[in-house]
């Protein structure tokens, strides 16, 4: 099964995580990231964060020498990680990508077909400029969380 995707966001100390998941893998990721190239803007997969599937592993690997055990959830994300422990982008940044990626796919019915799942890869690209959207004037930051 895919790692699950989600966005989080991060403005004024505030941190968000969109509940909602999209389920991308490297097969949706990689025609995608093509398309960034072509189109010169950031690859997608630039904006992913591993640090929930690098926990999570390295949690399973460490349950055979502890029993039971786990780590305390941070203040702010109320997660087995933190802020500084994640990387960010600058939600301008992001958002260059996102919209000349959903911009291009609803103008190139022929680039959405090399797009696996691609209704549900573009559903997932428009929320996520929706999210992010209202976060540009305030300088917001984000990254799409592997987990």
């Amino acid at each position: 099964m895919p790692p699950a995707l989600r966005l989080a966001t991060l403005v004024n100390g505030r941190f968000a995580l969109d509940e909602r998941a999209c389920a991308m893998h490297s097969g949706h990721l990689a025609p995608l990231d093509a398309l960034c190239r072509t189109l010169g803007v950031p690859a997608l997969s630039q904006f992913i964060d591993l640090t929930a599937l690098e926990l999570r592993e390295a949690s399973r690997l460490l349950e055979q020498d502890k029993a039971g055990q786990s780590p305390e959830p941070d203040p702010v994300t109320g997660l087995d990680w933190g802020i500084e422990d994640t990387a960010w982008h600058p939600v301008a940044t992001g958002l260059t990508c996102l919209e000349a990626l959903v911009g291009h796919l609803h103008r190139n019915p022929a680039a959405l077909a090399r797009v696996p799942d691609a209704s549900n890869s573009v559903a997932a690209l428009e929320r996520w400029c929706r999210l992010l959207e209202p976060l540009e004037p305030e300088g917001g930051q984000f990254h799409i969380s592997a987990g």
